[in-house]
């Protein structure tokens, strides 16, 4: 009996509920619903794209019967792994027994877990394609000594929430880890948290939180995060990553995003402006782009609402799939989300973003089940997942606007 159950709720797990997180996981995502997905391109764990760096020289004005020198396109190959994001369900062997003779207990057990994860997942990815690939999340502003109080710069307490296990690990190079699968206990307001254990006195002012094991950071190993690349590392100029799919910036000037001499202030915040939104996208043109969708956070998205209405102009909005609002700037959707960086505004060309993906959110099943026995305990679980990376093909059709209020 117990085995025609659990066909029962891998039946379930794959016909009714599978679709329903599919479509909560690609289209209720700002960024998972504008980016086209790529699995053409993806090939066993690796990805790749073809970039176009240089046009061909053999052109140009000449004599009567004078030719140009032939010359040639010149293109380059960005590259890298997926990333692997997974979600994780349990059922304890009591409600799936309870569930033999009740459609609807199965239902309410499924669907509680289910709806649970979904939100979880949907969150963190959406976090991780925000953000530069290296899993931090905050980084400490105050030396915790031992206690339990942790705070952070910048109100980066958005990107934790009560209940996660972070790491609180060294800078990135430094390979040293300062405190591993802590439990936050509260988050207390924008910059503090409380964990519910004591602090390790190693921590220190300028470690990163990360969510428990995103990365290898440990002693005499190079640094690894197993997180996707976002927009904060794809629109960048080397401020936040130096190495872009496997390009290093520094050797490759057009790897570097557009920029301008008014795109950042060293820190400093400033009031937005009209100059300063248009410079952006001027920069993209100018480099061949087209801004077709500009993000911030809501604070920054209200600032130029204000801005608008200060002008004395009208603030219209703009009704774009999937059921999102936006702001109008000249004809183009300003849309906020809260998991982008604060104080920053993106300018993207979504003709050059991809997901690269092996295939679309899946159950694991590989056995021929969807639930597994969890060893040694009276549960089952099933393990949703998503091996997939952000990736772009020209970061010169992006801008980003920072240090503004």
């Amino acid at each position: 009996m117990a085995s025609q159950i659990l066909s029962t709720f891998d039946a379930a797990l794959k016909i009714d509920y599978l679709p329903v997180i599919r479509e909560q996981l690609n289209n209720t995502n700002l960024l998972t619903s504008k980016i086209q997905r790529n699995e053409r391109d993806v090939s066993g764990k690796r990805w790749q794209l073809t970039a176009h760096t240089k046009r061909n020289s053999g052109v140009g004005a000449g004599t009567e019967t004078g030719l140009p020198t032939a010359g040639y396109q010149t293109c380059t190959n960005p590259y890298g792994t997926v990333k692997y994001n997974r979600g994780r369900i349990s059922v304890s062997g009591p409600t799936i027994e309870a569930s033999k003779d009740d459609k609807g207990a199965m239902a309410r057990a499924l669907e509680s877990e289910i709806k649970g994860v979904t939100a979880d997942l949907k969150k963190d990815v959406n976090y991780q394609l925000f953000n530069d690939g290296t899993g931090c999340r905050g980084i400490v502003s105050v030396d915790p000594v031992t206690g339990t109080t942790l705070t952070l710069g910048n109100t980066t307490t958005r990107y934790i929430s009560d209940g996660m296990l972070i790491d609180i690990l060294a800078p990135e190079g430094e390979e040293t880890t300062s405190g591993t699968d802590l439990t936050v206990n509260t988050v207390d307001n924008s910059t503090e948290l409380t964990l519910s254990a004591a602090i390790n006195a190693d921590v220190a002012v300028g470690d990163w939180v990360t969510r428990a094991n995103a990365t290898n950071d440990t002693t005499g190993s190079s640094f690894v995060c197993y997180e996707m690349m976002g927009l904060k590392g794809i629109i960048d100029d080397g401020t936040y990553v130096l190495t872009l799919h496997n390009i290093t910036r520094s050797s490759a000037p057009y790897w570097d995003c557009s920029t301008s001499s008014t795109d950042s202030n060293s820190g400093t915040l400033r009031d937005i402006t009209w100059d300063l939104i248009q410079a952006q996208i001027t920069a993209v043109e100018a480099n061949g782009g087209k801004t077709n969708l500009i993000i911030s956070d809501h604070s920054i998205r209200d600032a130029y609402a204000a801005l608008v209405v200060s002008d004395k102009r009208f603030v219209n909005t703009m009704k774009l799939d999937g059921g999102f609002t936006a702001l109008e700037y000249n004809g183009l959707p300003w849309v906020a989300d809260g998991d982008c960086p604060a104080n920053t505004v993106f300018f993207v060309d979504t003709d050059h973003l991809e997901l690269m993906q092996m295939s679309d959110w899946s159950w694991m099943d590989r056995d021929g089940a969807v639930l597994s026995r969890v060893s040694g305990e009276d549960a089952y679980e099933a393990v949703l997942y998503w091996y997939a990376d952000l990736a772009t093909d020209k970061p010169r059709a992006h801008s980003f606007l920072r240090d503004v209020q």
